[in-house]
């Protein structure tokens, strides 16, 4: 079998790293403290030196003294020391040579692991980036930018596109650093329609090693609170599962992160995780950070949501997975409880309840609503369920009550009606029936449990 024939990486954009700011062009080097020279005298070896340039900028050699060499490039230093050397020697041979370039001092900023201060030996743009512990996962490698002071105090600005050599195997652009420039690497809102940038961003040599993760988990999901991702985990499906996962009333379409920037803005990432659940695409996995924050928005109630299938979200990996549900009735002797599988319906909840056939005709199912701040009163003829009536037979949500029975139906219902607001929150409406445990007549006074 022959070998596959190989991959021709596709060619540049016309505009790529295409002009270079005169600011940035590789300029002749300027000597400064901390380099290391080397200065040869012909058939003078005893006047040869070799050395660091002092703090000062000058360096000291045998018969001519102190010389000044800082801001001049090795041919002027070289010119410098011959007509120092003249007083002295007639037509000097004179040879300078830099042997150690001094370190330069770097600003590195935005989406890298460790933004800071770091002297650089190699004043390139990608030893810059690998010394702040490489670029995050939503770092914009198409427009890096450096800025440079110049003498005047203007500010020079280079954009640099460090992705496209990446993709095509060309090489990048010859920047050298000088000291004070500043790196930075602006976010890139992240879209699930450029996996392959992203996989290619994710694996390079200065793509940042992986590190545990501090978020904050808000809105629809089970238990919201701070949590700590292990290094390799920081990613949305993995917050919402530690967070015990999303709730029914989860709207998984319109999730968002919220990033603060190191320059203090804020930017908001929306999130669609239902369309690759139903569509059976890849999950949009988005890469999180220390800091961000996940809302998990609410189903807007007002709208019917046809296109929303909650069933289908119930049987996904990202919703909690069991929900508690509260059954009040004479026959269990006021409330029990138990867990079901999400995604369980009104008549999974009663298939193993003791319900009186003359009951199955007198429920109803109370759910708080914490929109509208009060609960909600829904009549359920479970018998019509049993024949089929799919209208009858909601998928239940976490903290739902049955009620069973004629007379508990009424008199739950006078009570949520007579009260316009007799619940603060989900927890009083938790609170209310379970005071119930403990027999039903406690609250409502005595009653004959055969009139239902």
């Amino acid at each position: 079998m022959p070998p596959p024939p190989l991959r021709v990486p596709p060619p540049p954009p016309a505009n790529f790293n295409s002009e270079i700011n005169p600011a940035f062009r590789n300029r002749p080097y300027r000597l400064g403290p901390g380099d290391q020279i080397s200065v040869q005298v012909q058939r003078f070896p005893e006047l040869n030196f070799t050395g660091a340039i002092s703090p000062e900028g000058v360096i000291v050699l045998p018969l001519i003294g102190t010389v000044n060499v800082r801001g001049l490039t090795v041919e002027e230093a070289q010119q410098r020391l011959r007509e120092r050397f003249t007083q002295f020697i007639k037509n000097p041979q004179v040879s300078a040579a830099l042997l150690v370039q001094r370190p330069v001092v770097v600003t590195v900023t935005g989406e890298v692991a460790r933004p800071g201060f770091y002297p650089l030996q190699t004043p390139q743009l990608p030893a810059a980036l690998a010394a702040a512990a490489g670029t995050t996962p939503t770092a914009q490698l198409r427009a890096v930018r450096v800025r440079r002071t110049l003498p005047g105090g203007a500010v020079a600005e280079q954009v640099v596109d460090i992705l496209t050599p990446l993709q095509t195997g060309i090489a990048g652009p010859d920047l050298r650093l000088e000291d004070g420039d500043a790196i930075v690497v602006p976010y890139k809102e992240v879209t699930a329609d450029r996996k392959s940038d992203r996989d290619l961003a994710s694996r390079y040599s200065l793509a940042a090693a992986a590190v545990p993760v501090q978020i904050t988990v808000t809105g629809e999901v089970s238990k919201p609170g701070f949590y700590t991702l292990g290094a390799g985990s920081g990613r949305i499906s993995a917050a919402l599962t530690t967070a015990g996962g999303v709730t029914a009333k989860a709207d998984l379409r319109a999730v968002r992160v919220r990033r603060t920037l190191v320059d203090g803005s804020s930017v908001e990432q929306p999130i669609d995780l239902y369309t690759p659940l139903a569509k059976a695409n890849d999950l949009f996995d988005f890469p999180l950070a220390s800091g961000d924050v996940i809302v998990i928005p609410q189903l807007d109630p007002s709208i019917k949501n046809l296109d929303y299938d909650k069933a289908l979200v119930a049987r996904s990996t990202l919703i909690k997975p069991r929900i508690y549900v509260r059954v009040l009735s004479y026959a269990s002797g006021g409330l029990t409880s138990f867990y079901l599988e999400n995604g369980s319906k009104f008549l999974d909840a009663i298939n193993n309840l003791p319900v009186n056939l003359a009951d199955l005709r007198k429920m109803a199912l109370i759910r708080f609503d914490q929109k509208q701040g009060r609960a909600i009163n829904r009549k359920i003829d479970a018998k019509a369920a049993l024949e089929g009536n799919v209208s009858q037979n909601p998928m239940l949500e976490d903290n739902d009550v049955i009620v069973i029975g004629r007379n508990l139906v009424e008199r739950i219902g006078y009570v949520l009606n007579t009260f316009t607001r007799p619940f603060r929150d989900t927890l009083g409406f938790i609170l209310f029936f379970e005071q119930l445990r403990n027999g039903v007549n406690n609250l409502f006074g005595p009653s004959n449990n055969n009139n239902r």
